[in-house]
């Protein structure tokens, strides 16, 4: 598969995410964004639900935007 494809559908997912769930738990995302997540999450408040961390539709939305503006905090290996 040609590495953009495979860049262009794991941002698919991860918009996709945001449209399907109203918490996001963190475990659905791909390794490769949680860092950058949970560096954009600090001194939130985060809720569980079934023993799990989850983040806020709108707290998720708000990270897709900085993403989208600003990219990324860390450098994502794309495997």
């Amino acid at each position: 598969m040609n590495t953009l494809d495979l860049i262009s559908r794991r941002f698919n997912t991860l918009a996709k995410l945001a449209e399907k769930q109203d918490a996001i738990v963190l475990t659905d995302l791909r390794k490769e964004f949680r860092t950058d997540l949970q560096n954009f999450i600090v001194g939130e408040t985060l809720g569980m639900k079934n023993g799990k961390l989850v983040i806020g539709k709108t707290l998720y939305k708000q990270w897709l935007r900085k993403i989208k503006i600003k990219g990324f905090d860390y450098d994502i290996k794309f495997q």
